[in-house]
């Protein structure tokens, strides 16, 4: 017997529409700037797969609501959400460095670059077992979740990530004189989508960590809107680069 369509719904079709366009958009930009430059926006396609797929899951409940699997395939595709968007700015700020090594100024390893990368990895595998394997109550499309250690650990490891590209935003900041003409703007994405990041963990941090139970309207502001602000941020300055 199938459901009632619920906020969380509403949502989920409004997400398939955006992100739609948004993929479109990403692929481009991979496409336009060959993929040996395409850190950042290769992780918006993987963003924009990732809300796409999980949108559909969560729609295909209405006429399957007895089926956990789709929950479990939703929320933990939800978790997901802050890895991308996190690479995304260290795919930018790469760039940047790129651009201020060329003209001489400090730069940032390439094994340094790797270890964050490899640390965010981990984190979204832990996230993924651990939110596969979490306990849920299920009540409509709005479930309780009870995340386990794995989860825990993995939001953890998102927090040490983003103080330290949050560094390298600072140092990149501190040596924007040497970054090309008509690149500065990717600091200024980076500089921009910040805020919304820290708010999309912050939100992450309450759910995971302090157990709080998710909130149609929190999940679409501090959620939701966060991570679009971000995919849109930056892919509109990639339209703009030559």
């Amino acid at each position: 017997m199938a459901r009632p369509m619920e906020t969380h719904d509403d949502i989920a079709i409004a997400e398939i529409v955006i992100y739609s366009f948004i993929l479109i958009g990403a692929l481009f930009l991979c496409k336009t700037h060959g993929f040996g430059r395409t850190a950042g926006w290769l992780y918006i396609c993987i963003l924009s797969l990732a809300r796409l797929i999980g949108s559909s899951m969560l729609l295909a409940t209405i006429n399957d609501p007895s089926n956990t699997s789709l929950y479990v395939g939703w929320l933990t595709l939800n978790g997901l959400g802050l890895g991308p968007l996190i690479l995304i700015l260290l795919g930018l700020l790469s760039r940047c460095f790129d651009s201020i090594k060329r003209q001489g100024g400090p730069g940032v390893l390439p094994i340094y670059q790797r270890a964050i990368q490899l640390l965010m990895l981990a984190a979204i595998i832990l996230i993924s077992v651990g939110g596969a394997n979490s306990d849920y109550e299920l009540d409509g499309s709005s479930p309780s979740v009870k995340y386990n250690s794995e989860c825990k650990i993995g939001v953890i490891l998102m927090i040490i990530v983003l103080v330290l590209v949050l560094g390298q935003f600072f140092l990149a900041l501190r040596s924007q004189s040497y970054i090309a003409d008509g690149e500065h703007r990717l600091l200024i994405a980076v500089g921009a989508s910040l805020p919304f990041v820290v708010v999309r963990l912050a939100y992450t941090c309450a759910l995971i960590l302090g157990g709080h139970k998710q909130d149609v309207w929190l999940y679409l502001g501090a959620g939701i809107i966060m991570e679009m602000m971000v995919a849109i941020i930056c892919e509109a300055v990639g339209f703009t680069l030559s």
